[in-house]
């Protein structure tokens, strides 16, 4: 009995880097991705009834994700947006094997689920960022970046 206990406690300690990645996610190396034509510029879209004080504008970034790391694994990979200053709401589309999707700061959305077969993730989003005209005082810089889970494991 003893022999199997100590079995089974190295069966759980070589399980806990898998089950502590999947609790923590790890952030995932971006600095390859590029941002095309710098400063986003607002526009209101009061034009449209019912949008108030609601302005939009979009950005196209060519996203390249390092994912040697985990490489043979099975993952989920987030898009997080830091909290702002002023509320934002963003919406994307991508063009090759990240998901699309929307969130608002402050949250983080699934763009990718399934294995690593290769070093790195490439893709191009094109973002919609909403914000209330009324509360933009000064440009913000977005701080968005991408956080990875090993998936069942």
């Amino acid at each position: 009995m003893n022999r199997l206990l100590h079995w089974a406690c190295l069966a759980l300690l070589a399980l806990a880097p898998a089950v502590s990645l999947a609790n923590n996610p790890q952030r995932v190396d971006d600095s390859a991705s590029q941002v095309l034509g710098g400063l986003v510029r607002m526009q209101w879209l009061d034009a449209a009834p019912g949008n108030g004080n609601l302005m939009a504008g979009q950005v196209t970034v060519l996203v390249r994700l390092d994912t040697s790391p985990w490489l043979g694994r099975n993952v989920r990979i987030y898009q997080v947006l830091a909290k702002q200053a002023t509320p934002v709401r963003v919406e994307w589309s991508a063009r090759g094997p990240l998901l699309p999707g929307a969130f608002s700061d402050g949250e983080r959305a699934l763009v990718y689920a399934g294995p690593v077969t290769e070093g790195s993730l490439s893709d191009t989003f094109v973002l919609t960022i909403f914000a209330d005209g009324n509360l933009l005082e000064r440009p913000e810089v977005l701080d968005f970046y991408f956080e990875i889970e090993l998936e069942g494991q």
